[in-house]
């Protein structure tokens, strides 16, 4: 598969999505690591409310979000940026695995930035034969 082609985040999403899927990668993962590079990026921003002393308080109460430090007005943003790690994203699409998070979401920013296809492929291609062994116990 090749995505050098791709221009579009469109386009790049889904030959992502493809490419995932046949590495054994679950809808949840890439969904979730696609939500983090974005967040990550400032492409998106959690959900969530702003008081009037510019503390930000999430809306997504993960167990990420309720174990971080509480906004206060020494330290305003600290729900805001836990809301943007792997971990909190994981949570969010009920992803079971937080590193194949990170790895999607490494790989679409990598693709964005435009760099080559065997990078990303082998970025990716990381435990393969494990995710396709536990696909077919699970089946």
């Amino acid at each position: 598969m090749t995505t050098n082609s791709c221009t579009s985040p469109a386009a790049i999403k889904k030959d992502l999505s493809k490419l995932a899927k046949e590495l054994a990668y679950t809808d949840e993962e890439i969904a979730a690591g696609i939500e983090y590079a974005d967040r990550t990026k400032r492409r998106s921003h959690p959900p969530g409310e702003w008081d009037k002393a510019g503390r930000f308080y999430a809306h997504e109460h993960t167990y990420s979000v309720l174990c971080c430090r509480s906004p206060s007005r020494a330290w305003p943003h600290s729900q805001m940026l836990t809301a943007r790690t792997a971990a909190h994203c994981a949570e969010v699409y009920k992803a079971d695995n937080t590193t194949h998070v990170r790895r999607i979401g490494t790989a679409y920013n990598k693709l964005l930035d435009g760099c080559e296809n065997d990078g990303v492929v082998r970025l990716l291609t990381k435990g393969v034969r494990k995710r396709k062994a536990d696909l077919k116990c699970q089946s």
